[in-house]
């Protein structure tokens, strides 16, 4: 008896081919075991079965060329990669020249990864339309608050509109409507369902008697001037008036001129900070008001960490306090919302470091620091106030009640 023998197992079984993503995707699954499309009677390759996006884009990149009968290499141009490159150089030069946070360089960084992972480097620019962005917009973490959409929205906006502002593509890249920021009133509704961003003054007594001493007076200069994480942990010696119980400088995030009258607890708690510094600190701290314990600022350029906001989180733990959304920033808050019953609400944003556009802004030359001393002196009659509840746990209740001195104010 003659033949060849076969054993059982030897032949291999062959895979199974997939599905299409979606009824829609213009690709079929070949036994090559690539995505392909057959075009003028002609079978044309693009990505593994296992990145039917990538195949997407690749098909995409070429449709035209390979509908029309041209040679797909004529398609080569200006494609994702190249966009990103040349927006990221373009942001680099900024930051260099200071018009740009470190921060802000990295965000844009981040933006442009998302269009890369989601388009595909090689996707042409030219060939992205409405469709695409809706997929993208579609495809943004649902746990996204309404202001990190609108500001992914507008840095992604920026790179694209770069391609036409720069003349790398001959036409506007069409966005769509569904490619579009929060609407302010879903941002009210989103708002409304957040705590509100204050503090009262008890909260803020139990916070600062458990504080150190430099977190102590970091907490005192977020409600006496609005001061928020980065003013803080920026915040040089030479900006401090002692003598004049003042402080004065540039706000580096609006460049606009600020200036507070500091309360005698906050001067206090300042020269604490000061003259207890941790030595041997770096040379390029060595104007810092506050230094931490591994001799590093209290504020990263890059924004991939903030040690205040981790410092004050384990304080609000520790004196039961701790609510959701509520941070060091929110200090800022609670000094504009009561600064704001004074009725000056000129002194108070001169306070806050807050850009004023309007044509009185740019008539006005300057504030009488009276205005300026009444708004902190107003905050500072609230916070004291503060103190009242706690000298009522703490006195046997056959103690006469201490009136609090507040002709300083």
């Amino acid at each position: 008896m003659s033949g060849r023998i076969v054993r059982a197992g030897s032949k291999k079984s062959k895979p199974v081919k997939p599905e299409k993503p979606y009824p829609t995707f213009p690709l079929f699954s070949h036994a090559s075991g690539k995505w392909a499309k057959k075009v003028r009677g002609r079978m044309h390759y693009f990505g593994e079965w296992a990145d039917p996006e990538g195949a997407l884009n690749e098909w995409l990149a070429v449709k035209d060329y390979l509908i029309a009968g041209r040679d797909p290499k004529e398609a080569i141009g200006y494609d994702i990669n190249d966009l990103v490159h040349d927006f990221l150089d373009s942001k680099q030069q900024q930051h260099r020249h200071g018009e740009l946070t470190l921060a802000g360089l990295n965000d844009y960084q981040k933006a442009g990864q998302m269009i890369a992972n989601f388009f595909g480097k090689a996707r042409l620019v030219a060939t992205l339309d409405t469709p695409d962005f809706s997929r993208l917009r579609s495809n943004f973490p649902e746990s996204w608050a309404p202001a990190t959409v609108n500001n992914q929205i507008a840095r992604i906006s920026a790179i694209f509109n770069f391609a036409y502002d720069e003349g790398k593509v001959d036409r506007p890249i069409r966005k769509g409507k569904n490619f579009k920021r929060v609407s302010r009133k879903r941002q009210r509704l989103e708002r409304a369902k957040k705590p509100k961003r204050l503090f009262d003054a008890v909260e803020l007594h139990r916070l600062i008697g458990a504080a150190d001493f430099q977190l102590k007076a970091m907490i005192l200069l977020g409600i006496n001037c609005g001061y928020g994480n980065a003013d803080c942990g920026r915040l040089e010696i030479p900006t401090i008036d002692f003598k004049r119980s003042w402080i004065e400088d540039l706000r580096q995030k609006t460049a606009v001129e600020r200036a507070a009258w500091l309360w005698p607890e906050t001067i206090q708690a300042l020269q604490h900070a000061i003259d207890n510094r941790y030595s041997s600190a770096p040379a390029s701290l060595a104007e810092r008001v506050f230094v931490t314990k591994r001799r590093q600022s209290w504020y990263k350029e890059n924004g991939k960490s903030d040690p205040i906001s981790v410092a004050f989180r384990k304080l609000t733990e520790k004196v039961g306090c701790r609510r959701e959304g509520i941070g060091f920033y929110s200090l800022r808050h609670t000094f504009e919302t009561i600064a704001g019953n004074s009725r000056d609400q000129i002194a108070v944003n001169y306070v806050m470091g807050h850009s004023d556009e309007s044509m009185a802004q740019v008539y006005r030359e300057g504030i009488d620091p009276k205005r300026i001393i009444a708004a902190c002196s107003f905050v500072r009659r609230w916070f004291l106030r503060g103190r009242w509840p706690l000298v009522r746990m703490k006195m046997p209740k056959n103690v006469r009640r201490i009136q609090f001195n507040e002709q300083t104010a």
